[in-house]
């Protein structure tokens, strides 16, 4: 479940080293999955949305205690993409790379935040509108990263932001609740909330 990303270690009562060397065992495995489209392909379907520049930071949210467990990122820029690191998202018509689906139109965020909305977990968006010269360099920044091995989503989602001067205060950690509470302290931060009650839903993996 999207809960590897973090959720079932628990701040409180893990110690941080144990966290720490788990998380760096796990990292030495090479566990990520690579997918490595073409820069052709990229260049055929990028979209490039008609709203101001932004990012959006994309939180599962476990609706029985409210706390996130998988952390993602809509980042619109010189075009829009949708990067969701250590998740297993996939569809025909995104082209992806290094954990980034290209090819981000309306219909294909709004699937995206659908997908992961079900009976157990709701979706919690946080937009923030930037300048075009701030989206990119988040792009640019996500763009170097490379795909994440799991349980990595919110450290990997956390260090991009922070090379950024505008979000140097984000304090990284493993745990995606933090990050969240941490965006929500942003000036202007735009909330959405995506709901879905299918029981036939499961949860996808991380």
């Amino acid at each position: 479940m999207h809960a590897i990303c973090g959720r079932n270690l628990r701040e409180s009562l893990v110690p941080v080293k144990l966290v720490v060397l788990v998380m760096m065992l796990i990292g030495l495995t090479g566990c990520a999955r690579e997918v490595a489209s073409s820069s052709e392909e990229i260049s055929r379907v990028a979209h490039r949305s008609e709203e101001p520049p932004y990012i959006a930071i994309v939180n599962m949210v476990d609706r029985s205690d409210q706390r996130a467990a998988h952390t993602a990122m809509i980042i619109n820029a010189s075009q829009r993409v949708i990067y969701d690191p250590a998740g297993t998202f996939q569809h025909r018509d995104l082209v992806e790379r290094g954990d980034i689906h290209y090819g981000a139109t309306d219909r294909m965020v709004d699937y995206y935040e659908r997908y992961h909305a079900r009976f157990s977990h709701f979706v919690h968006t946080q937009k923030i509108y930037l300048t075009a010269e701030q989206a990119e360099r988040i792009l640019r920044r996500t763009e170097a990263q490379g795909p994440s091995p799991k349980m990595f989503c919110t450290i990997h989602t956390g260090q991009i932001l922070k090379d950024i001067p505008e979000f140097s205060y984000i304090s990284v950690g493993f745990f995606p609740e933090n990050l969240r509470r941490q965006i929500a302290k942003y000036p202007g931060v735009v909330d959405s909330y995506v709901y879905e009650n299918d029981l036939e839903k499961a949860v996808p993996l991380n």
